[in-house]
């Protein structure tokens, strides 16, 4: 008995240290999955996928983004939604039902954006789409005001000014066949958030001719890397977000795609960073020079318009103390969102336009009707583009730019049916609710009459939702609207669109934060006589 208790006894100070790790390990787990076993009980009470140990059900998840999406999309022929998904030690649960959405968006307890956007930081920091609740709040009620519509009409000459430039870059391609026109798009979409020549957006005075809020950009003329850096730092984010293994910084670090998002980091911080110090120099010497003018004195060249950028100087010199920083992380937010974002959607629109000749004709003559032969469009043209706007809602419920969206759940939040619990997360799967049969009748068919006045009155005011809802909603809708508006005014007005695509089911896509077509944005442009 005493050889077989000395066998067993520590025979080293290593030993002992290895036992006593193991043993804290155990109590530490133990404990672990104690304070969360309500959780994997109220988990059991949900439909989903097999869950492995440690991993969850990562493995559906590994793969290209296309792969990736895919099985997000299979979840619901599979189960009976809210489906419950382990990854890692993380619990979601994917909704799509619009009167689930409508309770989540709008609950103060779903107001979190998940960990999982911490992926994001590198290349947005946390500006409104990754920021947490308090700084969320105290941004978002100073930049509400920048979106007023006065400030917006004024946009609209920059936005037919680019556009006259993108039909130049069309031009190139016309007898040339098939090409991905999301590549042009994005560098108009890219010019006009930035701005050029005396009519800015991000510039600080209208008379100085400047681009890109002070620095030279002029992407549809110029080999432009802005956009190459954004979607390939939304491609890298969106597959870490989904491989359990990339969760771990040791291991991602190891990675080339670490690598390129450190580049990318660094190039977009020193490209926007440069601008808000030189914008916020440019005030406070403006502001320094004034203050020495004699009492009523007038400025003439005072800018009429006050500008994104400076009007969040403005604030910020004023009280809202936005730091440096700060700025920069908004910056490159609105960059991303209000370039990529509208670049995007106008592009699967030239694509439906190519597929759906009838459609584009009613477009065309609409366009003629408003604008006549050779008239930029103005402001007060936009709300006539009613066609137009039906065929641009229809088209974002096919392809809604953002087709998954995630949020932390804080407290108990008692659905319809269920109670979502606190310390999980929730995925809303919007391209799913725009997809859904029970919602919408043959759902990829396309027909812009589904957003007539009587049929949207039909639906529940969740079932579309291409830019979010409730509180933490996208603040750019008008902004959006407006401009891809003018865009495909333009656009097609001087050119008519074809595609290789024969069906909507025929376009396979992916998702990097953003949905995109496997095999590009592919058209074939013609001059109209």
């Amino acid at each position: 008995m005493l050889e077989a208790i000395d066998y067993f006894a520590p025979k080293s100070a290593l030993q002992t240290l290895v036992i006593v790790a193991l043993v804290t390990f155990l109590v530490w787990y133990t404990q672990y999955h104690w304070n969360r076993r309500r959780l994997y009980k109220m988990a059991s009470r949900f439909d989903g996928p097999i869950s492995l140990p440690f991993i969850g059900s990562g493995l559906s998840f590994v793969g290209s983004t296309s792969d990736i999406l895919n099985n997000v999309m299979v979840l619901f022929q599979t189960f009976k939604p809210p489906v419950r998904v382990w990854l890692g030690q993380k619990l979601f649960y994917a909704l799509f039902d619009p009167e689930d959405l409508e309770i989540i968006m709008n609950n103060p307890h779903a107001l979190e954006k998940d960990e999982l956007y911490l992926f994001a930081e590198p290349f947005v920091g946390t500006g409104l789409f990754t920021a947490p609740v308090p700084k969320w709040k105290r941004h978002r009620k100073v930049i509400m005001p920048t979106f007023n519509q006065r400030i917006l009409d004024e946009f609209v000459p920059v936005f037919a000014e680019q556009s006259e430039i993108l039909l130049e870059q069309l031009k190139k391609q016309v007898g040339k066949g098939s090409f991905d026109i999301f590549q042009l798009v994005s560098r108009c979409t890219l010019d006009i958030i930035c701005g050029k020549n005396h009519k800015l957006i991000f510039g600080v005075h209208d008379f100085v001719p400047e681009t890109a809020m002070g620095v030279k950009v002029e992407a549809q003329t110029t080999d432009s890397d802005y956009v190459k850096w954004a979607n390939k730092a939304m491609e890298i984010t969106f597959t870490r977000m989904f491989n359990i293994w990339y969760h771990f910084d040791s291991i991602f670090n190891l990675t080339q795609s670490a690598r390129d998002l450190l580049d990318i980091q660094t190039k977009m911080k020193t490209f926007t960073g440069a601008v808000v110090r030189n914008k916020r120099e440019a005030y406070q010497t403006k502001m320094r020079e004034r203050r020495q003018l004699p009492e009523g004195y007038v400025d003439k060249e005072a800018p009429t318009r006050k500008t994104f950028l400076q009007q969040l100087i403005e604030l910020s010199e004023g009280g809202a103390n936005f730091t440096d920083d700060e700025l920069r992380e908004e910056v490159d937010t609105f960059m991303v969102a209000g370039s990529d974002t509208t670049a995007s959607m106008n592009s699967f629109i030239f694509v439906m336009l190519g597929m759906y000749p009838d459609v584009q004709e009613e477009v065309y003559q609409e366009v003629l009707d408003v604008l006549g032969p050779d008239r930029a469009v103005e402001a007060a043209d936009l709300g006539r583009f009613q066609y137009m706007e039906r065929v641009m809602k229809e088209t974002m419920r096919i392809f809604p730019v953002g087709p998954l969206l995630v949020r932390a759940i804080t407290k108990d939040i008692q659905l319809e049916n269920c109670v979502i619990p606190a310390g999980s997360s929730v995925v809303t799967v919007i391209m799913q609710t725009h997809r859904s049969e029970k919602i919408w009748p043959q759902p990829l068919k396309f027909e812009p009459d589904r957003f007539l006045p009587e049929e949207i009155a039909k639906r529940h005011p969740y079932a579309w939702l291409p830019f979010s809802a409730g509180p933490r909603n996208c603040v750019g809708p008008k902004y959006a609207f407006m401009a891809m508006k003018a865009l495909i005014a333009t656009v097609v007005r001087r050119y008519k669109f074809t595609t290789d695509y024969k069906s909507i089911e025929d376009i396979k896509l992916k998702a990097d934060l953003m949905l995109k077509p496997v095999d590009g944005y592919n058209v074939s442009a013609e001059l109209r006589e």
